[in-house]
C-alpha cells in the first residue's frame, strides 16, 4: 500500500511553481504599463525633490559656504539630483497627459497626478533660474 502511494505522487513540483516565467510575466506586464510608470515617476519626483532639498541644506549646514567651492561628495550628489528631477518631471507630465487621455485612473487620481506634474514643472523652473539646471 505504501509503495502505491509513493509511486502515484510525483517528485516534480507543479508547473505553476517551477516555471519562472509565470512569475516574471505578471511583474513585467505591471512594470511596463504606462499607468504604473506614470505613478512611479510621480512618486520618484516627490522623493527626489524632497531628498535634494534636505541633502543640499544639510550639506550647507555642516560644511558652510566653502562647501560650494570644495564640493565634497554629498554636495556633488546633491548637484546631480536636479537633472534627475527634470527627467522625472517630464515623465510625470507625460503620464498626467496620458492619464487624462486614456483615463487610467479615477478623476481624483488624475487630478493628483496633474498637481504633481505642475509642482514638478514649477520646481524645475526654479532650479533652472537658480542655476542648478544648465540646459
Amino acid at each position: 500500500m505504501r509503495d502505491q502511494q509513493l509511486s502515484t505522487q510525483s517528485s516534480e513540483p507543479s508547473p505553476a511553481y517551477n516555471d519562472f516565467s509565470v512569475v516574471t510575466r505578471g511583474f513585467t506586464r505591471r512594470v511596463t504599463s504606462p499607468s504604473w510608470l506614470a505613478r512611479a515617476a510621480g512618486v520618484g519626483l516627490s522623493g527626489v525633490s524632497i531628498g535634494f532639498v534636505v541633502l543640499f541644506i544639510g550639506v550647507l549646514e555642516t560644511g558652510g559656504e566653502l562647501t560650494l567651492i570644495t564640493q565634497p561628495l554629498p554636495m556633488r550628489i546633491a548637484l546631480v539630483l536636479p537633472y534627475l528631477i527634470a527627467i522625472l518631471t517630464l515623465a510625470t507630465s507625460v503620464g498626467a497627459v496620458l492619464g487624462w487621455r486614456y483615463r487610467y485612473w479615477s478623476v481624483f487620481a488624475r487630478i493628483h497626478q496633474t498637481i504633481l506634474a505642475l509642482f514638478g514643472i514649477a520646481f524645475s523652473w526654479q532650479l533652472a533660474i537658480l542655476g542648478f539646471l544648465i540646459l
